[in-house]
């Protein structure tokens, strides 16, 4: 497959009129332009334009691009200062010679409100193609054209810097390092490169570089790659809808869901990165009822991109608490996986359109930081709401229903809030009913509070019994219909037979901890 610069060329070769350059580093894609050109890049007039400086040349003050805006300017009789405004700036580039390459900053930000630019880039269409100039659109990944110009407008995405590019970046950081600090004389290995490239895969050229500068010690030569990887979860975190979850999670701070422990074992070593999707029941609520059309774009959206890029999609489904989200940081703090958190409904905005700007940004960083292998986890609680057609997502990586754990897992579990939360001589309390929050919740209480568990547990009231009409009605639905976290095979309830009553914690002797 071409890549973008490839794609460019081809494009000039034939006379394409227009390009939409989507791209996350304007400058790069610029620089990645000129060094295309190579030796015509002196005979070649470049021009830019932005809201601030308007019309300008590339280049020195006598460069080819400076010598052919000052001759369109005049032919326009316009002053070059007036070309701030997109629309002047259009109408000058009317009189463009032979060869102009013209780079067009954000144009978004400047044909929503004023329409006189789309008429302007359409009156251009045929004489940039009689002449052989080119218009290049540099807007950002998520940005969509406009309806009038979809169709006369090469669309091009230009991804971020590979690995390849990236170990390119990093090599010229501990050069540059070398000739300006003596004392910086070590070359990176393949192991160090290795590690930069993963720390720092998913950003922009110039960000990356400046992160590979500022974290190379000078005088020993050596990379802090855990700051790489902070400056990395900082840059994507202030992405709408996107967070780095930040914990240390292991298999060892988990206890229960062997079925899904097995299956998720198996198939963490084939991705790159987890992306968990918390209650995608509410993420998606209300596609069908939301007069804006904003909630039902985003799924469309969502669902075009998991099918396009076969993303792998589970399901974990059950009652609340019942450790749905806690496995899933488990597995990937065991595989060294990263582990994002995907928000789409943090992705609206008010501006109808802009929630697909930000998805499009969202997934395509996900893209770039994976290298296209995505293992995506949803958790719910219940399937209202859902579409028949988003659920059919995730029939490879399967729909597994998370229950309350029963009385062996409710052991392992307290023994590891006991460990956690540094609870020395204690007997464990009746825990029927509980979930792994509740028993979570009873053992941080007798830290906070200074109290036994037995004691803790009369201020736990469980879900499973303050709500158990709901949950049996969630359990009921799951029973046959979907696999089990903690067993093999697909899941099996048996309704209780009588009416479950209020919980009274009870001590049972003898089941000590030191």
């Amino acid at each position: 497959m071409k890549n973008f610069i490839e794609k460019f060329s081809d494009a000039r070769s034939v006379g394409t009129p227009f390009i939409n350059a989507r791209t996350a580093d304007p400058a790069s894609t610029i620089a990645n332009v000129g060094k295309m050109l190579g030796k015509e890049l002196e005979e070649t007039p470049m021009l830019s334009w932005d809201s601030i400086h308007g019309l300008k040349g590339l280049g020195e003050k006598d460069c080819a691009g400076s010598k052919a805006l000052a001759s369109m300017a005049q032919l326009a009789g316009v002053e070059l200062g007036a070309s701030i405004d997109l629309p002047i700036a259009l109408g000058i580039l009317e009189y463009a010679g032979e060869d102009v390459i013209v780079f067009v900053h954000n144009p978004q930000l400047v044909w929503s409100d004023d329409k006189k630019v789309v008429q302007g880039i359409w009156n251009l269409r045929d004489i940039f193609c009689a002449n052989g100039s080119m218009l290049v659109l540099m807007t950002g990944a998520g940005d969509v054209l406009p309806v009038e110009l979809q169709q006369d407008i090469l669309v091009l995405d230009e991804p971020l810097p590979t690995r390849e590019e990236l170990a390119a970046i990093v090599t010229d950081v501990y050069t540059h390092a070398k000739e300006n600090h003596k004392a910086c004389d070590v070359a990176p290995d393949a192991k160090m490169l290795k590690a930069c490239c993963d720390a720092l895969i998913g950003l922009p050229s110039f960000p990356a570089s400046q992160a590979a500068a500022m974290e190379l010690n000078k005088d020993t030569g050596m990379m802090n790659i855990p700051e790489l990887w902070a400056r990395k979860k900082s840059v994507i975190s202030q992405m709408p809808g996107l967070t780095f979850h930040q914990g240390g999670e292991t298999l060892a701070d988990m206890y229960g869901c062997d079925s899904f422990r097995k299956f998720a074992i198996r198939m963490v070593k084939n991705v790159s990165l987890i992306l968990r999707v918390d209650e995608i029941q509410r993420q998606f609520a209300g596609s069908e009822t939301d007069s804006s059309g904003s909630t039902g774009k985003l799924i469309g959206e969502f669902m075009t991109w998991v099918n396009d890029h076969q993303v792998i999609c589970t399901l974990a489904l059950g009652v609340p608490g019942s450790s749905k989200s806690h496995s899933i940081y488990c597995i990937g703090g065991e595989d060294n996986k990263p582990v994002i958190n995907y928000d789409p409904s943090a992705m609206e905005d008010k501006l109808v359109g802009e929630g697909g700007k930000n998805m499009r940004n969202a997934n395509r960083t996900i893209e770039s930081i994976s290298d296209g292998k995505v293992w995506l986890i949803a958790t719910a609680n219940s399937l209202r709401g859902l579409p028949p057609e988003l659920i059919s997502r995730f029939q490879v990586g399967g729909i597994f229903f998370f229950d309350a754990p029963d009385a062996e897992e409710r052991e392992g579990i307290m023994k590891l809030k006991v460990k956690k939360y540094n609870l020395v001589d204690q007997t464990f309390p009746d825990m029927e009913g509980w979930t792994g929050r509740d028993i979570d919740n009873c053992a941080r209480k007798a830290s906070l509070l200074g109290m036994t568990l037995a004691e803790a547990a009369t201020y736990v009231v469980p879900l499973m019994k303050s709500h158990h009409e709901e949950m049996d009605a969630l359990r009921n639905s799951a029973h046959d219909r979907f696999l089990s976290a903690s067993k093999p095979g697909v899941y099996q309830y048996s309704a209780p037979s009588s009416k479950v009553e209020v919980h009274k914690p009870v001590i049972t002797a003898g089941r000590k901890i030191r």
